[in-house]
């Protein structure tokens, strides 16, 4: 009888994980940070897992905002280094998956990312209307947590903010709060908790990036362990423009994947996201104001083995001679017969290696339609190129900047970074066809006033915009005496691109908005 009850009972534990996606064995035990921190207001339940810390996956920057709120707020007492040591446990079994991590990867550095976020159905046009008037939705989407969690969010903001009912008084905000975390319940569950791989990313590695406004670049750099996950990172960069960097500082592990780094390039405080996954780490560091930069770059383990990595540019015109530069690991010495391409209409002119990191070829396309052009190097890895028959017109990215004027010395001003893009294959800017994206191209970039109101004079109070693209505004939030009624240097103006290829002019414009400093960073 006792047997058939606990069979029994095993069988309703089942079904329940199976429904809560709650995980019987608990992350954490008695001696464990988290469980001498947390437990005294988050009491653990019979089976040890701690009541709405195991309910909830985020990422580590959520986690900071989570652990802070709690010092803040509710009288958590964190001494010295032990935020760090919390953290790495949190993020243990209570982060996001790489994949879940990947959708919101924009916010992860807090450096003004340009992505505009729209809603895609009805649901997220409710969660639009109900939450996205002070979140962004990458913040939203930065959770997994049990049905009851998201459920008691609604009563959270109440108790934060009670104004939020007259604030959002066009709506019955309540009613609305509740249809909204029930849909994310459902859309956005906990699922189980995350258990961490076992490889580290210690080791020499190959850079491949891209900086927007200054080019690619190529690197090396040694990640050496100092234990509990920390790493030291130092390496070198070699850019595109001629120029070369260097840089060296410390890395943390959270998760086992997400490799979040603080480092001083040529003088500059850097701060990096990065995913290490399935042997290489790629991802985006950024430099605050004023040395405004942000770039990405993937990076793989440095062996013996010769790898192909990276070609550039990454398309041919039809009729052109293109130079292009090959990437890679122990690169073979090569002539243009060792250069196979997939297409009898591109002749390869000549081959040669100039270093064990890069090769140099020399390629012209005959043809006049698009392809997709496999190329290979003595039987490397296949990279690919795009083929067509002439650049039809530039696309700006952003079409819409956002900038930020200097709020003081924790609100530094943010910039942005402009592009041209190149496209083939059609002729309209606004509908551009991904088939045929051929990539960004060195234009030269201007502002010219939008006028939006009599006497716009906008231009004139937003400085200028860097040749390559980089602009960061030049004023702070304070009034300016000789303009009308005192505003600040905030407004918005045209970005216009120009591109010369041969005979041709190509232009692209877009808009850059200066706006106020975003004082209220937490709610990202």
């Amino acid at each position: 009888m006792l047997a058939m009850k606990n069979t029994l009972l095993g069988l309703i534990t089942i079904i329940l994980l199976s429904v809560t996606g709650t995980s019987v064995a608990a992350s954490f035990d008695n001696s464990s940070l988290v469980w001498k921190k947390c437990t005294r207001c988050h009491h653990p339940d019979e089976n040890g897992n701690i009541a709405r810390i195991e309910e909830i996956r985020t990422t580590p920057e959520e986690w900071t905002v989570i652990v802070d709120r709690m010092r803040r707020l509710y009288g958590m007492r964190i001494q010295n280094g032990e935020m760090a040591a919390l953290l790495k446990e949190l993020c243990a079994s209570q982060i996001l998956s790489p994949e879940e991590a990947t959708e919101i990867s924009y916010i992860n550095l807090f450096n003004n990312p340009q992505t505009i976020e729209t809603p895609n159905d009805i649901e997220e046009e409710q969660l639009f209307a109900t939450c996205v008037r002070c979140h962004s939705a990458g913040k939203i989407y930065s959770y997994r947590m049990m049905a009851p969690a998201w459920a008691k969010l609604r009563d959270f903001h109440i108790y934060i903010d009670p104004a939020i009912m007259y604030q959002m008084r066009e709506m019955y905000w309540r009613s609305e709060a509740d249809t909204t975390l029930k849909s994310l319940a459902k859309k956005l569950p906990y699922s189980r908790s995350w258990t961490a791989p076992e490889a580290k990313p210690d080791g020499e590695w190959l850079l491949l990036g891209v900086e927007p406004g200054k080019g690619n670049y190529r690197g090396k750099a040694v990640l050496k362990p100092m234990g509990d996950d920390e790493y030291t990172m130092e390496g070198s960069l070699s850019f595109s423009d001629g120029t070369f960097e260097s840089f060296a500082g410390e890395a943390t592990l959270y998760g086992g994947y997400a490799l979040r780094s603080r480092t001083q390039q040529n003088g500059s405080a850097t701060m990096g996201a990065f995913r290490f996954l399935n042997g290489k780490i790629s991802g985006e560091h950024h430099h605050n104001a004023p040395d405004f930069r942000t770039s990405s770059s993937t990076w793989f383990p440095l062996t013996e083995k010769s790898q192909a990595l990276r070609i550039t540019p990454g398309y041919l015109l039809s009729g052109e001679q293109t130079t292009i530069l090959i990437e890679g690991i122990n690169l073979p010495e090569v002539s243009a017969k060792d250069i196979s391409v997939s297409n009898e209409e591109v002749v390869v002119e000549q081959a040669t290696t100039t270093s064990p990191e890069t090769i140099e070829a020399v390629l012209t396309y005959r043809g006049q339609d698009h392809h997709n052009l496999d190329l290979s190097v003595k039987g490397l890895k296949v990279l690919s190129l795009k083929l067509a028959p002439r650049i039809d017109y530039l696309s700006m990215n952003p079409k819409l900047g956002r900038a930020r004027v200097n709020g003081g010395v924790n609100y530094p001003a943010e910039g942005v970074q402009f592009q041209a893009v190149a496209y083939s294959g059609g002729a309209d800017a606004d509908n551009p066809l991904d088939d045929y994206l051929l990539g960004p191209v060195a234009a030269d970039f201007s502002l010219a006033e939008e006028e939006t109101r009599a006497n716009d004079d906008d231009l004139v109070y937003l400085g200028a915009i860097e040749t390559d693209g980089t602009y960061l505004p030049v004023g702070d939030y304070n009034p300016i005496p000789t303009r009308e009624y005192g505003g600040e240097g905030t407004g918005m103006v045209k970005v216009i691109a120009k591109y010369t290829r041969g005979p041709t002019i190509y232009t692209a414009e877009g808009q850059l908005v200066v706006t106020v400093p975003d004082y209220i960073q937490r709610l990202k």
